[in-house]
């Protein structure tokens, strides 16, 4: 269980920004977040860590209602040398990527003149009874299942019961699940499949312009179109990996030269909360990934132990919660320094925007998403990306040394 909530979690966390409003084109994303977010925090509302009880009794402010110069003394922020590898795909990782592109969907050519062998790929209905008393078991029964010859998806016998089936026949295989099957009721039963072969292919990991058509993506025809396609997206992801990293080396940067005093209680208690509605997100996906529920609690001793973490559970939301604070505050205190302000026009913009006409949210009104929706959330969102274009555009990005 905590590898696939590892695995959940890894995936959020690299789907949530420095900013809590993003750009224009996530806006169905976003608007599906926030809609998630709300049930979750409904949902989870009975918390097991006691910092997280009651909080949303708490009174709280936002950096709209401090001074943030009186919490922040900052260092240098801008023309700041950062060392960054440039955002480069090279011809080995192209092919690299065909290559297994070519395994994992490979032309498929259909036979029509000989039975199934080993390494075909059969589509077959197949149905499992009890031996002794001819009734089905669960989970034994299918219609236009794709079976790889020789993978070992199926119990001892059954693939091998199908080698040698010619297309559209049918036959029963007898066979006996092993004893220490986890399933109780099928462990060392006798049981029979009658097997009908629908279609059989053989697959090519032959790396062809049949194949590269094959994979009908959008205008790629053959291999040059296929290897533009693939080296167009890598630069994408490498460009996206590119700015995620200088992102966070800059606010890093922001947060390591600045000089920070304590934050008034209720200005705590407001990043409390959303740490708290951030967990519960992280416990909707985890449901929506495994279809099983989990804890806060189960989710913090993941996190501390992914970041080699030890100590009370409690100590360590604090620290995240003065963590996320403190970088809001420099960044709101830049904001004021270079004359940056959002207005509530620009934050109603920005909400109308991110509804559009509805269709792509959980909410059949914008009065009904608005409700659901903190402007101050959005306010510092909008303001945190001015800051870091600020910091981006003044950076001096330098290529690593080779040691």
């Amino acid at each position: 269980m905590k590898n696939k909530l590892a695995l959940v979690m890894i995936g959020v966390l690299m789907a949530t920004s420095l900013t809590a409003c993003k750009g224009s084109s996530n806006k169905a994303a976003e608007a599906d977040s926030a809609s998630a977010a709300s049930a979750s925090s409904e949902d989870n509302s009975a918390s097991t860590l006691a910092i997280f009880k009651d909080v949303d009794k708490l009174e709280t402010i936002s950096l709209n209602d401090i001074s943030p110069e009186d919490y922040v003394e900052l260092g240098e922020y801008k023309g700041i040398t950062v060392e960054l590898a440039p955002a480069t795909v090279t011809d080995e990782q192209v092919e690299e990527y065909i290559k297994n592109l070519s395994m994992s969907s490979p032309l498929m050519t259909e036979i029509t003149d000989r039975a199934v062998e080993s390494g075909d790929v059969v589509n077959i209905d197949f149905e499992g009874k009890y031996a002794d008393s001819g009734e089905a078991f669960d989970g034994g029964t299918a219609q236009g299942y794709d079976l790889e010859i020789g993978s070992g998806n199926f119990i001892p016998g059954f693939e091998d019961g199908v080698i040698g089936m010619a297309l559209e026949e049918s036959k029963d295989i007898n066979l006996k699940f092993p004893d220490d099957y986890a399933a109780a009721n099928l462990a060392g039963k006798d049981v029979i499949f009658t097997v009908k072969v629908n279609k059989i292919s053989q697959k090519s990991t032959d790396i062809t312009d049949e194949w590269a058509k094959s994979l009908a993506i959008t205008d790629v025809s053959d291999l040059e179109g296929l290897r533009k396609s693939v080296r167009d997206n890598l630069q994408q992801t490498a460009d996206s990996d590119y700015e995620t990293e200088l992102r966070e080396q800059l606010i890093n940067n922001l947060v390591d030269n600045s000089k920070f005093k304590e934050i008034p209680e209720k200005l705590f208690n407001r990043y409390l909360i959303e740490q708290r509605d951030m967990v519960n997100t992280y416990m909707n996906s985890y449901y929506m990934y495994t279809g099983q529920k989990t804890t806060d609690a189960d989710l913090v001793a993941i996190l501390m132990q992914n970041e080699g973490v030890t100590g009370e559970p409690e100590d360590f939301i604090k620290d995240l919660v003065n963590k996320n604070a403190n970088k809001f505050v420099a960044l709101a205190a830049v904001a004021k320094k270079e004359g940056i302000e959002i207005t509530d026009d620009a934050v109603e913009k920005y909400l109308k925007d991110m509804y559009g006409d509805g269709s792509n949210t959980a909410f059949s009104t914008y009065e009904s998403f608005r409700e659901k929706v903190d402007p101050e959330v959005c306010r510092e969102g909008l303001m945190a990306e001015e800051v870091m274009k600020i910091l981006m555009d003044s950076a001096n990005v330098i290529e690593p040394v080779e040691k």
